[in-house]
């Protein structure tokens, strides 16, 4: 089993690919593939993205305990953070955080949901200005669809993500995975269609609805392995596993045998 990973020399970005991928359920789950993954990105010189729901720290720590590099950019906490490594750190984009702020109404949002008995507040590292999260597992369908209507009514711009069967988000309406990459490919002068997004779990759905070519690994959750579209590659096999048999179906390493 290996246990480390180094950042090969890079080139401009804009001379390369991308391999845009969720963290839990995704790429972790098996550490003898994901480094043998890390591997093929690396030699191919394939740029790469984390997309996570997780904050910086929480990055950060998995970044340590596996001793691997830092990602090139991370998209965090489903999208409303967008961080750009620059010389060897993580910089935040406030641009980005200029955008989504626009028609964003956090505590009128909030006040929607307060009389919601099912909802549950998540711990307090997963909100954020941008971001309002709760656990909603019981009478998900009615409780679901009395927020939607709610929101309707109050012609409030928030975008509602619920994914894993457990963990439901409130974001601007501008943000999530799918907003931030394509602001992210841009700014970075990567093409779409060099891009590969990678996932398991609803807040990944938008991406594969957002036209974006890539990989569903075999142990996905229902609500995104039942995608339909010819843009999505269903790995038979797992975690990082499945990513790479991706990566081999759609000939993505331009040449080089993964």
């Amino acid at each position: 089993m290996r246990s480390s990973y180094s950042h090969s020399k890079s080139t401009r970005p804009s001379q390369r690919k991308m391999v845009c991928t969720d963290l839990d359920g995704t790429l972790i789950g098996d550490d003898d593939s994901m480094y043998e993954l890390l591997d093929i990105i690396d030699r191919n010189n394939i740029l790469l993205v984390f997309s996570t729901g997780r904050h910086l720290p929480l990055v950060m720590k998995f970044l340590d305990e596996k001793k691997i590099r830092k990602p090139d950019a991370c998209l965090c906490l489903v999208g409303t953070e967008i961080y750009v490594l620059e010389k060897g750190q993580f910089i935040l984009d406030d641009r980005w955080s200029e955008i989504i702020s626009e028609g964003w109404h956090r505590e009128r949002v909030l006040g929607l949901l307060r009389n919601i008995k099912e909802l549950v507040w998540q711990p307090e590292e997963f909100q954020t200005k941008f971001k309002a999260s709760y656990f909603l597992t019981e009478n998900r369908e009615e409780v679901l669809k009395e927020i939607i209507s709610r929101v309707e009514k109050a012609k409030l711009e928030v975008k509602i993500i619920y994914s894993c069967d457990q963990f439901l988000d409130f974001l601007p309406l501008k943000s999530s995975k799918s907003g931030s990459l394509r602001y992210l490919i841009k700014r970075l002068g990567v093409k779409k269609k060099d891009t590969i997004v990678c996932g398991d779990s609803g807040n990944d759905l938008e991406l594969f609805r957002a036209g974006f070519r890539g990989i569903i690994v075999g142990n996905a959750h229902a609500e995104l392995k039942n995608y339909k579209g010819k843009n999505a590659y269903h790995a038979t096999r797992e975690y990082s596993a499945g990513i790479i048999e991706g990566l081999r179906q759609l000939d993505f390493t331009g040449g080089v045998n993964p």
